[in-house]
């Protein structure tokens, strides 16, 4: 694939018409696949996606349809946009519509996306040569403000990592082609899905304003005035819990304020005031933001099932204490009726079941076809990860 292929983008919701509009608009050709016709009759009849914001103007697509296999065939990169605890109900369908070569990108990916993903292609044969990549948040922070028109808040700074990680240069350089300097680097998936920014700011807010929501069907600003400085202490604790799973695991990771600020959230000198309230606070951007209107809601769905979830498990992997993660995972399945524990994220689901702290390590890192029952071959006398 060349770096003129077209670009299949999987999804039109919110980030899926931000990115195939800016893409559209950067005369990048973009097919864009929807599950539901109504979303894409909308835009065909708009004649494209209408976007504003940081971003203006009316782009074209050259396709817009409901054939995944139509909009992926010869793409040399296909953009996975739907939320990812969306992914169940397309893997199978990605397994059997990709081809080796073709690019996977998940934006974003969250935590664990990627391993899911390639998980879920091994189990039906079909991993090959295929490389996954995934964002630590999403490209465009945006919100569908009409049928065919999306408002574009923030291109972000997210960064981007490769499953495996010896293919992140070739991953970077294809998303550097179409949207230039965008996004920074990360070692691994690992530190990726370590840097889930909505995993401490969504289920905190709520969980802890659960009568809120429910009292005014969510008519108050999310982070303005539902991440007071109480709430804010419950984000604070899941970062410190975060911050020591990621030295157990041996990944790298910088605590909430300066992600906040490296994201573009927020400005250097408001980084160092270093609590989750004051970030948030000195947050312009995010301060219109309204709550969801229902607990039945992917800030619980995605954020706890693909995200809380599996910090908590490789937590209890890696020897590093969750209290904070385990408490609002089952407050939030209390809430909704879900054993998101089990019906979230597991290890089982992402291909880690049973491996140590290194062995994940090795497994992130290392192509599947060097890796001899989940780890590496290694020269005599040496361990793997070790």
């Amino acid at each position: 694939m060349t770096a003129s292929s077209p670009v299949a983008v999987i999804g039109a919701g919110n980030v899926g018409c931000a990115l195939a509009a800016d893409l559209g608009l950067r005369g990048v050709e973009v097919r864009l696949f929807n599950r539901s016709p109504g979303r894409l009759a909308a835009i065909r009849d708009a004649g494209g996606i209408t976007v504003t914001g940081e971003i203006e103007g009316a782009a074209p697509l050259s396709l817009a349809t409901g054939s995944l296999e139509q909009a992926v065939d010869g793409a040399g990169v296909v953009a996975v946009t739907v939320p990812t605890a969306s992914l169940p109900a397309y893997a199978a369908a990605l397994a059997r519509a990709t081809a080796d070569g073709q690019l996977i990108w998940l934006n974003p990916g969250h935590s664990g996306g990627a391993l899911y993903l390639a998980a879920e292609l091994a189990r039906a044969g079909r991993r090959a040569e295929r490389t996954i990549c995934q964002l630590t948040t999403a490209s465009h922070v945006s919100r569908l403000i009409g049928p065919a028109t999306v408002r574009v808040f923030l291109r972000s700074r997210a960064s981007l990592a490769a499953l495996p990680a010896s293919h992140l240069h070739q991953c970077h350089r294809q998303l550097d082609a179409l949207l230039p300097g965008q996004f920074g680097r990360a070692e691994s998936v690992l530190e990726a899905d370590l840097a889930n920014l909505n995993a401490i700011l969504h289920p905190p807010g709520m969980v802890c304003n659960a009568g809120w929501i429910q009292a005014t069907a969510g008519k108050f600003g999310f982070y303005a005035d539902g991440s007071g400085p109480a709430v804010a202490r419950v984000m604070d604790a899941i970062d410190v819990e975060r911050m020591a799973l990621a030295r157990a695991l041996g990944v790298r990771a910088v605590p909430f304020a300066e992600l906040f600020r490296q994201l573009g959230f927020t400005t250097g000198g408001q980084a160092h005031a270093g609590s989750a309230y004051h970030a948030i606070q000195c947050s312009e951007l995010i301060h219109p933001i309204q709550s969801p209107p229902t607990l039945d809601h992917r800030y619980l769905h995605e954020d706890v099932g693909w995200g809380l979830v599996p910090w908590m498990h490789l937590a209890a992997a890696a020897g590093s204490p969750a209290p904070t993660i385990t408490a609002l995972t089952h407050l939030a399945g209390v809430i909704n009726g879900i054993d998101y524990s089990r019906q979230g994220l597991t290890l089982e689901r992402m291909g880690l079941a049973g491996k140590t702290p290194a062995q994940i390590r090795v497994h992130v890192s290392t192509p599947a076809a060097e890796r001899v029952g989940g780890i590496r071959a290694a020269p005599a006398g040496k361990v793997p990860g070790g």
